[in-house]
Parts: C-alpha cells; structure tokens; sequence
C-alpha cells in the first residue's frame, strides 16, 4: 500500500472540511428563517423533523464511512474498491430496513410529527437517503473536491427550492419533500460519477453483515457520541412541552455540528494512524497526540467562544425569541472538550491497536446510564434534560 503523503493528508483534509461545511453547517442558517416564516408550531415540528432525520441517517451510518475509507485505503486494486462499494450498498439496504420500521414507529409516537403524517414520512426517507452518500469513497480515493462540488450543487439547489415555496406557515408540509429532492439529487449525482466503479451494485448479505460486524464498535463508541445529541430533540418532544424544544433545540443543533467537526478528519487520519501502527508506532502515537491536542484547544477555544459571547451572538444571528437558547447553549458547549478527548483516545489509540471491545463496553455502558437519567429528567425538567449527557462525557 502506498503510504499516504502528508502534502496530499493537508489538502483532502481541506477540501473534505469544506464538503462537510456545506452539507452539514450551512442547514444552522436557516433556522431563523424557518422560525420567522413558519412561526414558533411550525419552527417546532422542522426542529422535530431534523432531529428524527439525522438519527435515522446515523443509525443507517453506522460507522461505515470510516471502516470504508479505511478499507478503500488499503484496496490493492479496482476490483477490491468495487467489492467495497458493493458491501456498503448491502450493508446500508439491510440496516434501512429496522432503521425504517423505528422511524416510522417514531413519528406515530411523537404527537407533533403524527399530525403531520405525511411530513413525518418524508422525514423517513429523507434519514434513511441521507445514509447513502457516497462522499466517504471520494475522500478515501483522494477526489474530495469532486465531493465538494457535488455538495455544493446540493446546496444551492436546496436553498433556492426553500427560498422559492416556503413563504408562510401553512407551507410547513413542503419543508421535508423539498429536503429530499436536493437530497436525491446529490445521491445521484454522487453514484453517477462512480457507477463504473461498481461491479455491481449489490454484494452478497453475508458481506454486508460482516460489513455490520466490523463496523459496530466505532458505532457504538463515536456515533452513540453525537447520537444522544442527535436525538435529544425529538425526545423531547415527545417528554416536554413545545416551548422547552424551541429552547433546546438551537443548542441541540450547534453542538452536534460542533461535535461532528472530528468526523471528516477521521476518514482520512484513521487509515494513515493504523499504517503507522505497524511500521512506524512512535511516529503513530506523536500524529495521534497532534490530532487529540489540535482539537483539543480547538474545542477549549469553543467552550471560551461560547461563554463569551452567546449572550450577545445568538439573538443577533437567530432572533430575539431564542434567548432562552443561552443558558442551555453555555453548559452544553462543556460536553464540546470531553467527547473530544473520549473520541481520540479511541479512534487514534485504542482502534488501531485491536482494543474494540474496550470502546464497545464503554459506549454501550454510557449510552444506557444517560438515556435512563435523561427521561425523568426531561419529564420533570424539560430542557434541562442535557445535564446526563454532560456527566457521561466524564
């Protein structure tokens, strides 16, 4: 395998943030729009939506972008990339299915997404779509700026279609087809610069389990991370009254963006950390304490960020009706260091030395102690349902 050149390393670390910043960063923008145009109900059940959205896409996720990149790092030929291209498929169509079930069972149990039936459908398949963005194998075969163009033609074509047919609160419903046509739009463009690459579209189901297997402990151990936030939303309007999801669901919405900055990086720093595991491990754990450093200052510079100016900075970029945001926003930024830390021991250290079962046990542990916490809390509480998720960073 050729290693990877770290002049090549800086530029698709670039090129990918960019990517990530364009599919994932730009949707915060919107937020006061929506608010203004749909009105606080309507700004409620996008908030619902999105929250359920983003869940379903991780479980379907799985974890696969970086156990493919990693895969696609180490493929000897076109041949073993498109066998890796054809498990991904298998292995996303097999989870979308529970995936789907629970989705939809989710919107009948949510009474703000159950009586918008329709909505609540597409907010299923906008999840389970979102799943099978092929952005991962771009970047692991070093054409991150093809995905970047790809994501930005997504862009443009998601905010003209808002911009162009919501325009008062009686077009709530349009809110999540139009979400799903700029999304099926970037899927094909996505697969459609890559279908020769395939051998075929489908591999067998045992690949694809296996592809499951291998990929459940950085699942379990990075995506329970972000899932909790993910979530927290829709839980909580499902435990809590409308008035205390307006006021969490800002902070919900900047924190998971902010946690999810270490996953581009991750596609590309995994593979090039476990080569050097064995041939270089000195060099292996100087580049994984760079990355754990890097972005932990990166995260300190956050939670300093946030203290200091939330109070100002939110209502002038979200509107005065989303002060109730900021005392939410200023002790969630505090899991921002901790799951930074958690996130690199075990990517950078514990993964590329064969130590998964660590990871699984912890996450598993930490996830269940947290949701349990989290119900009373959110029932008494409301939006101060945070304070487990906080804790459980520790």
């Amino acid at each position: 395998m050729d290693s990877v050149k770290p002049s090549k390393t800086h530029a698709e670390l670039a090129a990918t943030y960019i990517a990530y910043v364009v599919r994932y960063v730009y949707p915060l923008l919107l937020l006061p729009f929506y608010g203004r145009t749909l009105g606080p109900a309507g700004y409620g059940v996008v908030l619902a939506g999105m929250s359920l959205s983003n869940t379903l896409w991780r479980f379907v996720n799985f974890g696969f972008p970086t156990v493919g990149g990693r895969d696609t790092v180490y493929a000897k030929d076109g041949a073993e990339r498109a066998a890796i291209l054809s498990s991904h498929m298998t292995g996303r169509i097999l989870l979308c299915i529970p995936t789907a079930i629970f989705g939809l069972g989710a919107v009948a149990f949510s009474p703000v997404l159950s009586a918008h039936p329709m909505l609540g459908c597409t907010t299923v398949l906008l999840g389970l779509l979102a799943a099978f963005n092929p952005g991962w194998y771009y970047t692991s075969t070093g054409r991150a700026r093809t995905s970047v163009m790809i994501e930005v033609v997504g862009f443009v074509t998601s905010l003209a279609l808002i911009f162009m047919f919501i325009h008062e609160p009686s077009d709530l419903s349009r809110v999540f087809f139009l979400l799903l046509a700029s999304c099926l739009l970037q899927t094909v463009l996505g697969f459609g610069a890559i279908r020769r690459e395939f051998s075929g579209w489908f591999s067998s189901i045992r690949a694809g389990i296996d592809l499951i297997q291998r990929s459940k402990t950085i699942f379990i151990y990075t995506g329970t991370s972000v899932l909790l936030i993910t979530a927290s939303t829709y839980l909580l309007s499902v435990l809590a009254p409308a008035t205390e999801v307006s006021a969490f669901g800002v902070a919900e919405r900047l924190i998971a963006v902010a946690l999810s900055l270490t996953v581009p990086a991750s596609q590309i720093l995994i593979p090039k950390v476990t080569y050097l595991v064995g041939v270089d491990p000195a060099k292996a754990n100087r580049l994984a304490w760079g990355i754990l450093t890097f972005f932990l200052f990166g995260a300190l510079g956050g939670v300093a960020f946030t203290m200091l100016l939330a109070d100002w900075l939110v209502p002038l970029v979200f509107g005065k009706g989303f002060q109730s945001s900021i005392p939410v926003l200023k002790v969630f930024v505090l899991v921002l260091p901790l799951s930074v830390v958690n996130q690199a021991l075990g990517l950078y250290f514990l993964i590329p030395r064969h130590r998964d079962g660590v990871l699984a046990r912890a996450g598993v542990a930490t996830a269940v102690v947290s949701i349990v916490a989290a119900i009373p809390l959110a029932i008494h509480w409301g939006q101060w349902a945070w304070w487990p998720r906080v804790c459980w960073e520790n």
